[in-house]
């Protein structure tokens, strides 16, 4: 699977926001992940249409958490950016082979290892220190650097 540019800078611009400790105004933010402004507020409104953020108006006024950072998977965050509905990691849908059954059963047990993953990675677990070596990649063997 392959996350689209959006999808990224709405994880970056939820990360940012669980670090804050109130509102973070829009310019700030759009500025911490390296958008246009303008950009940022369409990403901001996907993310409060899917009730991950609040936005408030006025000189005090910004972006903010509406649920704990703990209570956001990066499977919701995806789920929400995804204009389908749906996130699949299986190659393009093909008439099936016999000779190939094995191979699309591995296929579906990665997709659903993957999507189990990305349940249980939360923007809390994504906002502590970047370097930090995480059980969860550890346990599905990719390399930290």
């Amino acid at each position: 699977m392959q996350l689209n540019r959006s999808t990224d800078y709405a994880l970056r611009m939820l990360i940012c926001l669980s670090r804050a400790s109130g509102a973070v105004s829009s310019s700030k933010l759009a500025r911490a992940i390296g958008v246009s402004p303008r950009y940022l507020l369409q990403i901001g409104a996907r993310l409060r249409d899917a009730g991950f953020v609040h936005v408030g108006h006025g000189p005090a006024g910004g972006y903010q958490l509406s649920r704990p950072p703990a209570k956001i998977s990066l499977m919701d965050v995806i789920m929400a950016m995804n204009r389908k509905g749906n996130v699949s990691v299986l190659p393009d849908k093909r008439p099936s082979k016999e000779d190939f059954h094995t191979l699309e059963c591995i296929y579906r047990q990665l997709e659903k290892g993957i999507q189990r993953q990305l349940e249980s990675i939360t923007i809390s677990e994504l906002s502590q220190t970047e370097c930090e070596e995480s059980d969860h990649m550890r346990g599905v063997g990719l390399p930290m650097h």
